[in-house]
């Protein structure tokens, strides 16, 4: 799309188009219908300065610099079909259908207690043409029936165009919160690859490195007992290096399945912290979101293992007809949701990218007390075929 079409696609310049191309149609609705002479000295003044008006906004938006904000422009739409169609008949004249437009309009631009306000002011306008328009019957002799069908319509326009702002600023704000939470995701993913080379480097040579050096002084010593000492430092050093690499890349869940990838990364949570693991995987589940449900599920071992003071874990995939779903539940001391919150003002995001990483696939997440203490997480994910680059 070129520079031009993107600035007219925008609802604002939109608008200004639709105002532009309005004009002529006003001018000839109001010369070829008859209606009412009443008050109609004015028309030759208000419709060049509503072409001055529809002019103007038009080059704004062109040049990206709105005449002004959006409900004064409302407003001024407003004053300009009012004072046309004053001048054009009052009540019975065909421009009033511009009266029912601008609700319209007003709900692609604003939230929906404005909308609701400028529709008020637009019945309130016909209303009072209508009220003040000397001798309508003698037009119609069903005036006054006539007039109030008219505002009904109106107030239903309105009602109805209040209602449209209602969807579509739910579904902005839902476009801004994806976006963001989007936006989070790509941090959070720059963030934990740096953790995870962080951890890499430290346990690789905090423990498997110094494990190496001091087998390697021990073979240095060349006497029977070193050399046995020096051959279990060698199998600490190669654990550990099998365990770094297994958490920078859990290759369990590609030669094995999902079910061999969890019982590994929970067993050894447990013997870090003390606890026992029990492990079950619906046969069903296969490989469907399997990268999700591992890395969600090391997550949450994770935060067992730091955090719970668990006596037991116990991880569950299952399958249903329309999705997959995890549960990690442990009888520790149960889930702080201050210090949650705490946690996650401090930078600590893992519960919070749990559940952005499920509802970036249509899932959902949640974390509570069980009922007889310590702390259920579960996550539901669909079956459907969607991306899972949140993983």
């Amino acid at each position: 799309m070129t520079a031009l079409g993107e600035r007219l696609s925008r609802p604002g310049a939109v608008l200004a188009v639709i105002r532009v191309a309005a004009l002529p149609v006003f001018l000839v609705a109001e010369r070829l219908v008859e209606h009412p002479a009443a008050r109609s000295a004015g028309f030759d003044f208000a419709l060049p300065a509503a072409a001055i008006y529809a002019m103007a906004t038009f080059l704004g938006e062109l040049r990206e610099r709105p005449l002004a904000p959006a409900p004064v422009l409302a407003a001024a739409d407003l004053l300009l079909i009012a004072a046309l169609v004053e001048t054009s008949g009052g009540p019975f004249s065909q421009l009033r259908h511009a009266f029912f437009l601008v609700p319209l309009s007003a709900a692609l631009l604003l939230r929906p207690a404005l909308t609701a306000v400028i529709s008020a002011i637009g019945v309130g306008l016909y209303t009072l043409i209508a009220v003040t328009y000397p001798d309508a019957t003698a037009v119609r002799p069903d005036a006054v029936a006539f007039e109030f069908s008219q505002v009904l319509f109106l107030i239903w326009m309105g009602a109805a165009s209040t209602l449209l702002s209602l969807v579509l600023t739910h579904r902005a704000d839902e476009i801004a919160e994806l976006a963001t939470s989007r936006g989070r995701l790509v941090a959070q993913a720059l963030d934990a690859e740096d953790q995870a080379r962080r951890r890499l480097a430290e346990a690789l040579h905090d423990e498997a490195l110094q494990n190496l050096l001091a087998a390697r002084q021990l073979l240095d010593a060349g006497d029977p007992d070193s050399a046995a000492l020096a051959r279990e430092g060698l199998d600490d050093g190669v654990t550990q290096i099998r365990q770094a690499v297994f958490d920078l890349h859990p290759y369990l869940l590609e030669q094995a399945g999902l079910r061999a990838a969890l019982q590994a990364v929970a067993e050894r949570a447990g013997r870090r912290a003390g606890f026992t693991v029990t492990v079950t995987v619906d046969p069903d589940v296969g490989g469907l979101r399997g990268q999700l449900l591992f890395s969600v599920a090391r997550e949450l071992l994770a935060n067992a293992a730091k955090h719970s003071g668990a006596g037991a874990v116990n991880v569950a995939v299952r399958h249903s007809e329309s999705g997959v779903e995890l549960i990690v539940a442990d009888d520790g001391r149960g889930i702080d949701r201050a210090a949650a919150r705490a946690a996650q003002a401090r930078g600590h995001i893992g519960l919070a990218s749990c559940a952005e990483r499920a509802e970036a696939v249509g899932g959902a997440f949640k974390v509570e007390r069980g009922s007889e203490g310590g702390t259920v997480a579960r996550m539901w994910v669909p079956l459907e075929d969607v991306q899972e680059d949140a993983a």
